[in-house]
């Protein structure tokens, strides 16, 4: 037994000894990933191919040791930047990296930081530009940035929760932020929440300066709330482009059909014919159902009951 620790000992020791370390929950990740990226004809060609060789045979502490040199030598090496992220995204370890880039704390107009963001979209690594815009979110000068592009990534993946906390986090610096009130109301759309709808459009009838395409949201609001008459001067009263959005339409149109038997449909078929220019498919006598014989026959029977 006693030859035995000895022994056990003697490995541990050797094992240290080369920086290695037990098999890791990441090894196989690790081990056989193919998106860390090569340098050539660069000063840091070769940290990042030590950084790489370190990464994958998992001795990690001289490989974190690497990755740090060779940014703080090449900081402006986009490559390199992308290795490490990808490096502590592999390993699941977040935190190490966040703290890194706020010491580092590069400046918003960072072209080095621009083009990092730009490549991970291009190259789809949508999950660790995550990882990277919640790291610029500490740095003095990203954080507005930082929520809103994080805040459209969770709304795009239907994750609301996290997509309105980041948008409230730029409401409390900035009330009217415009692009906050828009997702924010997109938000309530999408959750049914239409009096909170109402408030959000209010307010975009206020801070809006570029985009004045927010009618949308009040015609929305009052139409599911029963407030019909509200909702078609609503209507009414939007831009040509908002008008000519099949959303807009459908709701505009299903407004009419509430408040007439058989509307006149003269105000929307222009926006409509807009529409299928750009490519929309629905015939007019599917989208306006009271403009074929059969469309005014089942509105008939409907509105009296009979079907």
């Amino acid at each position: 037994m006693k030859f035995r620790i000895l022994y056990i000992l003697y490995f541990c020791s050797i094992l240290v000894s080369f920086g290695c370390r037990y098999p890791i929950a990441k090894q196989d990740e690790l081990e056989s990933d193919t998106l860390f990226l090569e340098l050539a004809n660069s000063q840091a060609s070769d940290c990042n191919a030590e950084g790489i060789r370190l990464s994958k045979s998992i001795q990690l502490d001289q490989a974190e040791s690497v990755w740090d040199k060779c940014i703080q030598t090449n900081p402006n090496e986009v490559v390199v930047h992308l290795n490490r992220l990808r490096f502590y995204f592999l390993l699941d370890e977040f935190e190490p990296l966040k703290q890194k880039v706020a010491k580092e704390a590069p400046s918003r107009s960072s072209v080095t930081y621009t083009t990092i963001l730009k490549e991970l979209e291009i190259r789809l690594r949508n999950e660790e530009k995550v990882v990277l815009l919640d790291a610029l979110s500490r740095v003095k000068g990203w954080e507005l940035y930082a929520y809103e592009e994080l805040a459209n990534y969770y709304i795009q993946t239907g994750n609301f929760v996290y997509a309105e906390g980041y948008l409230n986090q730029i409401l409390e610096v900035v009330p009217f932020h415009e692009n906050a009130l828009y997702g924010m109301a997109d938000i309530q759309v999408q959750k049914g929440n239409w009096y909170s709808l109402l408030d959000y459009a209010k307010s975009l009838e206020v801070a809006a300066k570029k985009n004045k395409e927010f009618h949308f949201y009040f015609v929305k609001a009052n139409y599911e709330l029963g407030r019909y008459e509200e909702a078609i001067k609503w209507a009414e009263s939007a831009t040509a482009g908002e008008k000519s959005q099949i959303g807009f339409l459908e709701v505009w149109r299903d407004t009419l059909l509430v408040l007439k038997d058989f509307p006149k449909w003269d105000g929307l078929l222009p926006y409509y014919r807009k529409a299928v220019e750009k490519g929309y498919a629905v015939p007019e006598s599917s989208f306006f159902p009271t403009l074929s014989k059969e469309g005014r026959d089942i509105r008939k029977a409907s509105r009296s009951g009979r079907s």
